[in-house]
């Protein structure tokens, strides 16, 4: 359910580009991405009738403009190429950014705000390429799954990590002459997707085991359902994400219309994403490197010496790599939202208050000339003042851009807490009266109508830091953390979301392994989550999970990794997948890991609580 919030807000960053291209993909082997990239451009941009050296550069042409360029970033190798075509539907960006970590992003923007189709070198890329989304696998072409694949199915749409879609379509065996048709015209209807989404059709026995296995939340027969990334089947307030289109709906339409209808849905999808790390740290080096060849080409003189009509050293430009204007607006939130985290509006004034000192319209690398070329003395160089002047506002920029987008993710999961808590709240109520029919039918009307006595284990902690400290020696649930973590989160929930939460996950942990070792209950954590807890000191299922995914323990496996007592593990570490969602508070959200060791020691063990650790949302 991690990710459902992500289709409420859009991202700031590209609230206006829902009709664009945007896919981020990984490669499974890393050091083909550069080469391959830089081969297919080339390749493309001659198809185009542009023809560009694969040396650093720009390159005008049949109007259009073509840039390839290489920077090192340490041991990384960053590429990026850009096309700027002019076309009778308006002008066309293409951006492609690749490293040699493994990872490629793909943009292509409409000045008009036009939908943008699939490019044909991102499916050139998808070809050549095994390009991945966390477990989503990146191809230009549906794929027909059996039953033997359904338990690979429900993984990837239970893969918090991915960000694209994934549309399944359903079928049945007593209409079996339809499936061959029916999975034709889904690549036809797929082919605005590739690269945003996957596109899977289900045999019939498959459609059947699918049902069987998450209930309501599967495909009917003949029927086409999108999902979003994190699905909770056990979960009837993330159902709502996962839309159907019927039958009758998809036997209406034209082939073209279902798939701009789907190539739609995928491009708002992306148009929400949090910009991946590696990307926007990649962005900034670009960008950094443009701007020093800016000032550099300043303040250089002309080789020739001084000029014959002023008698003035002249100035030699050399234009740089134009970077992408990268437009930040205002999200929108709610009233419970703003009292909770700084207002987007308000480091959007931030913003606008660079802007305004630097007397630009927006961030692009033409207004910082213009505004560079407006504070250049009259001998044609830059002043060292000047110089600071645009170090320090480009450094402001980048610290107001990650504040906005700390503060959007903040947002989005208020957003998240507040429906789990009306779900929650909603049942409480409805199980209240129900309760007190009971009781009334049972005479008891001063129980029925009374006021509820007071809860004595319903009690508000003042830190995380106070649960943990005073957990009693005797205890089946031990803490081996570190209080530094704990103590950076006690200083970021000031509302003490977490410390509540702890509280009672500490005491469902307690109660779980007292009841396991007195051979009461035979489960795990999660069984005992759903379907055990006796209401005094429970925590919703919602906030815990058992494992991690394989793309997050693969590559960030290691963070993982907390210390447990050497009778436990001889290396006196262990890894702990299982964990509590304390806190939703963007790149400030709290998690409490641990590991379940009662079979064997008696004990569970928290070896962590503290932010939330790195996986592919996540710094």
């Amino acid at each position: 359910m991690g990710g459902m919030m992500k289709t409420l807000l859009e991202n700031p960053r590209t609230a206006a580009s829902i009709h664009d291209y945007q896919s981020f993909s990984r490669a499974l082997v890393p050091n083909d991405c550069i080469p391959v990239v830089r081969e297919e451009f080339v390749r493309w941009l001659a198809e185009k009738d542009i023809a560009i050296s694969e040396a650093p550069g720009c390159l005008e042409a049949n109007g259009a403009r073509a840039t390839i360029e290489t920077i090192k970033n340490g041991i990384q190798e960053l590429l990026f190429c850009q096309l700027v075509e002019e076309t009778p539907a308006g002008r066309f960006t293409t951006e492609i950014h690749a490293s040699t970590d493994g990872w490629i992003n793909i943009s292509v923007r409409s000045a008009e705000r036009r939908f943008v189709s699939v490019p044909r070198i991102a499916k050139a890329l998808m070809r050549r390429l095994d390009l991945y989304d966390a477990s989503l696998q990146l191809l230009d072409k549906p794929m027909v799954w059996d039953i033997d694949k359904i338990d690979d199915l429900i993984e990837l749409l239970e893969d918090d990590d991915r960000h694209g879609l994934v549309f399944v379509a359903g079928s049945r065996k007593e209409e079996g002459e339809l499936f061959n048709p029916f999975a034709e015209i889904l690549s036809k209807w797929a082919r605005e997707v590739y690269g945003l989404a996957q596109t899977i059709v289900l045999t019939p026995e498959a459609t059947q085991e699918l049902g069987h296995r998450i209930g309501h939340y599967a495909v009917g027969p003949w029927t086409l359902r999108t999902y979003f990334p994190g699905v909770d089947h056990r979960s009837s307030v993330d159902s709502v994400r996962h839309r159907y289109m019927g039958t009758d709906q998809l036997a209406q339409q034209k082939p073209a219309a279902v798939a701009k209808l789907l190539g739609n849905a995928a491009r708002r999808h992306a148009a929400t994403w949090t910009e991946p790390l590696e990307l926007m740290f990649a962005r900034r080096n670009f960008t950094r490197a443009a701007t020093q060849r800016l000032i550099d080409a300043i303040e250089k003189p002309k080789s020739a010496g001084l000029s014959a009509e002023s008698g003035e050293p002249s100035i030699v430009v050399k234009k740089p790599t134009e970077i992408a204007p990268q437009t930040v607006e205002p999200s929108t939130e709610t009233e419970e939202a703003t009292t909770a985290v700084p207002s987007v509006r308000e480091l959007q004034s931030k913003l606008d208050l660079v802007q305004a000192v630097l007397g630009i319209q927006d961030l692009s690398e033409a207004a910082i000339r213009e505004a560079a070329a407006r504070i250049t003395p009259d001998n044609g160089t830059l002043s060292d003042e000047a110089v600071e002047t645009i170090e320090s506002q480009l450094v402001e920029i980048e610290e107001l851009q990650d504040e906005l987008r700390d503060t959007t993710d903040s947002l989005n999961d208020i957003e998240f807490e507040q429906a789990e808590y009306q779900e929650e709240l909603q049942k409480n109520q409805s199980e209240i009266r129900w309760l007190r029919e009971k009781l009334r039918e049972a005479n008891d009307y001063e129980s029925a109508n009374g006021v509820t006595p007071e809860d004595e284990e319903w009690v508000r902690p003042g830190s995380c830091k106070e649960v943990l400290e005073n957990i009693a020696p005797e205890s089946t649930v031990v803490f081996t953390g570190d209080f530094a973590e704990v103590e950076y989160i006690d200083n970021r929930d000031q509302l003490g979301r977490a410390a509540f939460n702890l509280h009672h996950a500490f005491l469902a942990l307690e109660k779980y392994a007292r009841a396991k070792l007195d051979n009461e209950f035979a489960g795990d954590v999660e069984e005992y989550l759903r379907n055990h807890q006796n209401g005094g000191s429970s925590i919703s299922a919602a906030k815990h999970a058992m494992n991690e995914s394989k793309t997050t323990m693969g590559q960030w496996g290691k963070e993982r990794e907390f210390e447990v007592p050497a009778t436990v593990d001889s290396g006196c570490k262990a890894v702990m997948v299982a964990h509590f969602k304390l806190h939703r508070a963007g790149m400030s959200s709290a998690r409490m890991h641990y590991l379940d060791d009662v079979v064997r020691s008696g004990k569970i063990y928290i070896g962590y609580v503290g932010p939330h650790l790195t996986n592919t949302q996540t710094n």
